[in-house]
């Protein structure tokens, strides 16, 4: 049994017995006694997780509208997206209501809009990192495209499994992606020391003239944001450690292993980026910049909201901000005061 399922057995157990009666049981039952103990939470772990999964489930269907996967299709066909073209999707699966499905659902309901009807290439991140970037690097952590789990939602983990999915190799940032340029979305990605810069997935995601869609998420952790620090060479301060690049090993499909050297982004310097909690007025701010440009349109998508936005808008506004010194970094007494400047 995994050690996240057997934390939660326990953790289950300690909502049922006392903690005194727990802890006086520790201190004096003998090491055999406890080893059996514990090997007898590991063989009821499964159905207590089982349990719990149940229990969630339920709640989430008794607090949430239900969703089909019919609603879900006609939904992302109303978005309109070009036929052909690459998508790039964030998802949150509890956003869009109780999905009939779940997961597996939506993952379902992308494929059949975006690849078998519109002809088109569906990529997600699968990213891995645990912590900041630069701590998953200095780990030592190997990433392998097989096994290593998306950590960023539901969706993203089921989409990496599906038939025909290809993902790129890089250790923290991987991308998954299923359709007619997913080779080509994908294949340079270990090649490329910024893991935005040309050649990356998102990148080529660019160069396609994409889109970025987003179900049930805001414009807080598009990750899309970082190619303009790697493609920009005037960018105006540097995202990344020290002692950037980091070495990174990551396994291919075949289980031939790649030596990387990666840039890693600095935590002191992603410390008010957009996706932080500090990051909430300029969340606001970068959205109202691009609906006042008409490029972010909104819609309904089961019983959430989505966003679409073409990848080469979204570049373009950016270095729009970034004329007038604003970034995804910027704080609003800097965006202020510079508004300040600018009416003087």
């Amino acid at each position: 049994m995994a050690a996240p399922v057997r934390e939660r057995t326990f953790k289950l157990i300690k909502t049922v017995v006392p903690s005194p009666l727990l802890a006086f049981a520790s201190r004096i039952l003998p090491k055999g006694v406890k080893r059996a103990v514990n090997q007898a939470v590991q063989s009821i772990g499964g159905p207590v997780e089982g349990l719990l999964l149940r229990r969630a489930e339920a709640r989430v269907r008794e607090s949430r509208p239900t969703v089909t996967r019919d609603a879900l299709i006609a939904d992302l066909e109303a978005l309109a997206l070009p036929s052909g073209g690459i998508v790039f999707v964030h998802s949150s699966l509890k956003a869009l209501g109780y999905v009939e499905g779940g997961a597996a659902a939506v993952v379902d309901v992308l494929r059949t809009v975006i690849v078998e009807r519109g002809g088109g290439t569906l990529a997600m991140p699968t990213f891995t990192g645990l912590g900041s970037m630069s701590e998953t690097l200095r780990s030592g952590a190997v990433f392998c495209s097989r096994t290593s789990p998306s950590r960023v939602g539901a969706i993203t983990e089921l989409f990496r499994h599906e038939p025909g999915v290809r993902r790129s190799l890089h250790p923290t940032h991987s991308v998954a992606a299923l359709g007619p340029r997913a080779d080509w979305l994908v294949e340079s990605h270990h090649r490329c020391v910024g893991a935005f810069s040309e050649g990356s997935p998102l990148a080529r995601l660019l160069e396609a003239d994409g889109h970025l869609l987003g179900l049930g998420t805001g414009l807080g952790t598009v990750t899309f944001y970082h190619v303009l620090e790697d493609l920009r060479p005037d960018f105006p301060f540097s995202v990344y450690t020290p002692d950037s690049p980091i070495e990174a090993i990551c396994r291919d499909e075949s289980g031939v292993e790649h030596r990387l050297r990666v840039m890693a982004h600095d935590p002191s310097v992603s410390r008010t980026r957009i996706d932080r909690p500090e990051g909430e007025w300029i969340r606001g701010y970068i959205t109202r910049h691009f609906e006042a440009a008409g490029s972010l349109r909104w819609a309904s998508v089961g019983a959430g909201s989505a966003w679409t936005i073409p990848a080469r808008s979204m570049y373009v506004g950016l270095e729009a901000l970034l004329a007038r010194g604003i970034t995804i970094y910027s704080t609003r007494r800097e965006v202020e005061g510079k508004a300040l400047g600018e009416a003087i």
